[in-house]
């Protein structure tokens, strides 16, 4: 089923021939969309071949249909106050998805019913046959409507952030262009502009609990519903997280906890100090101990794109060259500005095989990281496009996100296109490394507090609060005195895109995290080895459980103390020789 690519090709791809849906087809209402799904329904299948030919013409509506609901959601992030695109998303929502949704599973219970289904190749389709019958014993009819609902409602996370600005030094500022100033020297600005940004956050505050509270209602209907006691339960089905248990998760946030956190005290201890410190406030946590000011690795937009682009060609030629694709595509829309939703994403588009990558940057050494994660990304899209079905190349987070995170320490080995100085440069892979702690950290208080979230589904905002205060002691570092800024402690899960948008995808990063510094781990005693089988893992797509990815990746999937540990002390001593 794979398809072998002319890996060095820079020229501008085109969308391949559709053979089973029309040329001029665009799914911008359902009775368009219905006779391509009656047709797969209706269909004999008689053999293998003509199942593999009804998969084929299934994958490439598929395609079709999912670049477009891709693309509109971009457009909704790239203009929040855009009401055409929010009009397309109304109607995607409420009109397409609920008949989609029903369309698909009778589709999925006429595959896993062929008797011819038994041949197809087991090496190719194991994991996806897996996932397609854990989607058929979970569908439930009545979940259809509150999938649509649900999906309304993330959307208004995306136009509730996106409208926060400041108004700074005469000028409007989105929130991540007021970030660089948490950077600055000044300790009185950085104070001034941190109060500033909590002031425009606890505006939206009442807003942003109710509908975290109305999405936890919505899902935990949606659970008991599908025979459930709780969406945590239904979460880890739903995410086809056949490879691991909650209580693997409860594992490793202890080893996180144990080994971990004592690392990232003794790391604001010692900022503390050397900024000569009583106290390290939140707007102290961001200043560089050097004293200097804020790393800039580029000068604009464009800077970053080339520079990445030449960092990419550095690893592998093929990197830079699909980054190439995608700037002379016009494919990255990277700059921060009001009206743009927050964050940062790196979106497939499954029939041209391209992706898009969205960020917000305001020329922060944060935003070096961004789009080096994100571009891990869009290297896993084209590699995994070759992959003939589209639902072979839909990969679990758990694996995309080595991908991205791969990348960023395997690019730090070039950072110095970014950072010519060699001091700059030491104190930004410096700054990255020790990101990385707080990371495994975070990822593990957010894992934390959906954990009590979704297993106590009807408490209260205050509860909620206190929870959350509570999961802060454990995974934040104790040096850090937020005393007068209790309400911005209480309510710092209102940043997290993912508890509104995405639950439970947040634990992956962390266990992406080790992935991908057993894999940088590699690259530092055999860079080209190590590239070779991060690219060969990447074209795995979603053939094989996750445990093979990581093996192929060179790495283990493993939440253990012990092998948290070796990764850990090998970071150290990295840090160490910085």
């Amino acid at each position: 089923m794979l398809v072998e690519a002319n890996h060095l090709d820079k020229d501008i791809p085109e969308r391949k021939k559709r053979n089973f849906v029309s040329e001029d087809f665009v799914p911008s209402a359902w009775d368009l969309v219905e006779p391509y799904f009656n047709d797969l329904l209706n269909r004999e299948i008689n053999s293998v071949e003509e199942l593999n030919k009804w998969l084929h013409d299934w994958s490439e509506l598929d395609a079709v249909m999912g670049e477009n609901s891709r693309w509109i959601y971009v457009r909704t992030t790239l203009d929040t106050s855009d009401e055409k695109a929010k009009g397309d998303l109304v109607n995607m929502y409420l009109n397409i998805y609920p008949k989609l949704s029903a369309f698909e599973n009778l589709l999925k219970k006429k595959l896993i019913g062929n008797p011819f289904v038994e041949q197809l190749d087991k090496e190719i389709f194991f994991a996806y046959i897996r996932k397609t019958k854990k989607e058929i014993e979970l569908f439930r009819p009545e979940n259809i409507a509150l999938f649509s609902e649900m999906n309304m409602k993330q959307s208004a996370f995306d136009e509730i952030s996106g409208a926060q600005s400041i108004h700074y030094n005469g000028a409007e500022l989105t929130l991540q262009q007021a970030m660089i100033y948490l950077k600055d020297t000044d300790r009185a600005k950085r104070e001034e502009v941190f109060k500033l940004i909590l002031e425009r956050r606890l505006q939206d505050e009442q807003k942003l609990d109710e509908l975290l509270s109305e999405l936890i209602q919505l899902r935990h209907k949606v659970a008991v519903n599908a025979g459930f006691k709780n969406y945590l339960e239904y979460r880890f089905e739903e995410l086809g997280r056949f490879d691991y248990s909650p209580e693997d998760c409860l594992q490793f946030h202890a080893s996180v906890e144990e080994v971990v956190m004592p690392l990232v005290n003794q790391l604001f201890e010692k900022k503390k100090e050397q900024l000569g410190l009583d106290v390290l406030k939140p707007w102290d946590t961001e200043v560089d101990i050097s004293g200097k000011g804020p790393l800039r690795p580029f000068t604009s937009t464009n800077d970053l794109i080339e520079k990445t682009i030449t960092c990419f060609n550095k690893l592998d030629p093929y990197f830079g060259q699909r980054l190439e694709i995608m700037k002379r595509m016009n494919y990255l829309d990277l700059d921060s500005r009001m009206h743009k939703g927050t964050g940062g994403y790196n979106m497939t588009m499954p029939e041209i095989g391209v992706p898009f990558i969205f960020m917000n940057s305001a020329n922060t050494e944060q935003d070096l990281i961004t789009i080096v994660h994100e571009g891990g990304h869009a290297i896993h899209t084209f590699l995994s496009h070759n992959l003939e079905l589209n639902s072979l190349k839909e990969v679990t987070s758990e694996v995309a996100e080595v991908a991205s995170m791969g990348m960023e320490l395997m690019s730090m080995e070039h950072w110095d296109i970014f950072y010519t100085n060699p001091e700059d440069l030491k104190r930004a892979k410096k700054n990255h490394l020790e990101y990385i702690l707080s990371l495994l950290a975070r990822t593990c208080l957010g894992d934390s507090f959906q954990f009590w979230l979704y297993s106590n589904p009807d408490h209260t905002i205050e509860e909620r609060r206190l929870k959350w205060r509570e999961l802060q002691g454990k995974f934040t570092p104790k040096a850090v005195d937020w005393c007068g800024q209790q309400k911005s402690f209480d309510t710092t899960y209102h940043r997290i895109l993912h508890f509104y948008v995405v639950p439970f995808y947040y634990i992956e990063y962390a266990f992406a995290e080790l992935g991908a510094l057993a894999l940088w781990r590699n690259f530092k005693q055999d860079s080209a080895r190590a590239v070779n089988d991060y690219k060969k893992a990447l074209s795995l797509g979603y053939t094989k459980p996750i445990p093979v990815f990581y093996e192929t990746a060179g790495a283990k999937f493993d939440f253990s103390k012990p092998y948290v540990s070796s990764l850990i002390d090998f970071l150290k001593g990295e840090l160490n020789k910085l």
